[in-house]
């Protein structure tokens, strides 16, 4: 079989989907070795990194417009993939929930989350353009839909109206680096070279209006105004402008930019506790990689944070400020509850396996194309 896979998203700085289908990329073609893998990457600038691919895999690496490619893919459905690859394509699999198209092939999405539907104003503008109009459509047209958590399957045939029978729910995994101890010599000097303190409280994510900042920072304030000594805010992924003197950050809160995967096991390793408010994630992987990493973890309740957490967490209100704070005070104080979420957190943690996942999606992409 001939399998096509969109690595777009993992050509810079992969985060979220990015991880998502480069975890994928690096697994399947060892999982199928009689098959044929046809990774496409496309920018007018970038190129995809250099990795040594297994022999059954070819990277197809054009320099084309992005936005050129993304209007004809999702609203015109060619030019087909299986152009670009120079082979008949049987099965393309998007990691997102727009089809990229093929000639004769079967079509698999994967859905992340649905929060731009309900909420396409705290959405980008791409996003907003292109998911909130089509996804219906695309996600009709597909063969198999795949959804990372049980919450997201349920917004699929809620939303969607995806039958369940199109539908198979295969948890994203957590890297082997969240696992792995880190020698504190290497942890020191991840903390000099970005100066950032030990004991710190961790944020990992974007700053997309969904992952709830403002009110992470309120909460964070609102401690400080209850007079007790409190440990800095460290926020990897926002920019600077989040930072000491930022217009609406508190003098103690640190933020990173981008840091790759070893940096943020290393912070991990440093801090007190993750904390993540967020109003919605269909899986919330920063939560099973802190879990993973033995790190306390302070999220939101109810979405797919509350079933990835599995009974391992703090549970927080992510409109309430005062819960948010509440929560984090509760981790800080109560030692014995930070060593029951360590514990707890390191075995739901084994449920997020990349192996599994890949494993099970190969699995399903033969279902399909029995169908």
């Amino acid at each position: 079989m001939n399998f096509g896979l969109d690595l777009r998203p993992s050509l810079s700085k992969p985060t979220g989907v990015g991880s998502y289908v480069l975890a994928l990329a690096q697994r399947l073609p060892g999982l199928a070795a009689q098959d044929r893998f046809y990774f496409f990457s496309a920018s007018l600038k970038d190129r995809y990194p250099r990795r040594d691919w297994p022999g059954n895999v070819t990277l197809v690496d054009r320099r084309i417009p992005v936005r050129l490619l993304n209007y004809t893919w999702n609203r015109m459905g060619f030019p087909a993939l299986d152009r670009f690859a120079g082979a008949p394509l049987d099965l393309v699999h998007s990691p997102h929930p727009l089809i990229v198209p093929g000639k004769k092939a079967k079509h698999v999405v994967t859905i992340h989350d649905l929060f731009f539907l309900k909420h396409p104003d705290m959405t980008e503008a791409e996003i907003r353009r292109d998911y909130v109009p089509l996804v219906r459509e695309h996600v009709r047209r597909a063969d198999g839909v795949i959804c990372v958590s049980e919450f997201t399957a349920s917004e699929a045939r809620i939303l969607l109206d995806v039958p369940p029978e199109k539908i198979a729910v295969i948890p994203n995994g957590v890297d082997p680096t969240y696992r792995e101890p880190l020698a504190p010599e290497e942890v020191d000097s991840v903390l000099a070279r970005r100066r950032l303190p030990k004991g710190a409280l961790l944020y990992v994510g974007s700053e997309e209006k969904r992952k709830n900042l403002v009110n992470l920072a309120m909460a964070y304030m609102g401690l400080a105004r209850r007079g007790r000594t409190l440990p800095p805010l460290v926020l990897v992924g926002p920019g600077s402008h989040w930072a000491s003197g930022g217009a609406i950050a508190a003098p103690r809160i640190h933020a990173t930019g981008y840091l790759e995967t070893r940096e943020i096991r290393a912070l991990m390793a440093a801090s007190v506790a993750l904390v993540l408010p967020s109003l919605e994630e269909g899986f919330g992987l920063p939560v099973a990689e802190a879990m993973a990493a033995g790190l306390p973890v302070v999220c939101s309740r109810g979405s797919a944070l509350e079933e990835v957490a599995g009974g391992a967490a703090t549970l927080v209100d992510p409109l309430n400020t005062r819960s948010i704070a509440d929560g984090i005070e509760r981790i800080l104080d109560d030692r014995r509850l930070a060593d029951e979420q360590r514990r707890r957190g390191l075995a739901r943690s084994q449920a997020f396996d990349w192996d599994a996942a890949a494993a099970r999606t190969l699995e399903f992409y033969h279902r399909v194309l029995e169908r």
